[in-house]
């Protein structure tokens, strides 16, 4: 593969677990799309309201990469709160060795004591096949007029044919904790949004998520993002913002603060 293939292969990987849990229209509640509309983000996945209940979503070109697809379920509701489960597949081991391959170790992050992206050490073994199941909760509730709240919680799980050594962690922001559930067996993730109706076109989410690896050495990652939405109506908007992570790695604990950036479609029938 040649470097620049390479460079958009782990673009593409980084933007996809960076811009994990942007809200779309509905994507970040326990509200399910309407039956037969798409949405879909330059970052975010493609989500298709199947029924009234189910709705679909897949990253449908970085699926080539990273196989992956998720269902979100409405169930009845809980005292006042919408509720809804979410239930993700993801099959991470084609990229992964990709990034294995002879060239893409990047050694000024390793000087920034952030680690490269994946040790190409000849005593490592080969990167097994491996899957995850993710599962979670969304409780949402509209509090006023202008506000939005969820609650979400959630537990994965992994399975592998094989062993995966430690030294093939890719020691990134965002990246490190998302893929800690192929090495620790299960990952915890709990979490709130706060959408609020600032304009009739103009919103501001915040959030916090926690996401911990009971058990491994680096066990606590912190996230809170802020991001403003621009509603040019209800097919197109523009989301701007940014994301502050606090984490453990194997190098220790850093803080970095990212930039966020969107734009989505929707088109319903």
């Amino acid at each position: 593969m040649k470097p620049g293939k390479r460079i958009i292969v782990i673009c593409l990987f980084l933007l996809l677990v960076s811009i994990a849990g942007n809200n779309n229209w509905s994507s970040g509640t326990a509200t399910i799309l309407p039956k037969g509309r798409w949405e879909m983000g330059l970052f975010q996945p493609l989500r298709v309201g199947q029924t009234e209940r189910i709705e679909w979503s897949i990253h449908p070109i970085l699926s080539f990469q990273i196989p992956n697809i998720s269902v979100k379920i409405a169930h009845p509701r809980f005292n006042g709160w919408e509720f809804a489960t979410r239930h993700s597949l993801i099959y991470p081991t084609p990229l992964l060795r990709r990034l294995r391959l002879k060239g893409f170790g990047i050694s000024t992050l390793a000087e920034m004591d952030v680690g490269g992206i994946i040790s190409n050490d000849p005593t490592i073994s080969q990167i097994p096949h491996m899957v995850s199941l993710k599962n979670e909760a969304l409780l949402t509730k509209k509090i006023g007029v202008k506000t939005l709240l969820t609650g979400k919680g959630g537990i994965s799980f992994a399975i592998k044919n094989g062993k995966l050594d430690s030294r093939t962690t890719i020691d990134l922001p965002i990246v490190f904790p998302r893929l800690g559930v192929y090495y620790n067996g299960y990952a915890v993730n709990l979490g709130a949004d706060l959408l609020q109706q600032l304009t009739k076109k103009l919103q501001f989410l915040s959030d916090v998520d926690m996401i911990l690896l009971p058990g491994a050495d680096e066990v606590f990652t912190f996230e809170h993002k802020g991001l403003f939405i621009w509603n040019k109506h209800s097919d197109f908007r523009i989301l701007v913002g940014y994301k502050l992570v606090y984490g453990e790695y194997p190098f220790g604990t850093q803080w970095h603060l990212l930039p966020l950036f969107d734009l989505e479609w929707g088109i319903s029938k």
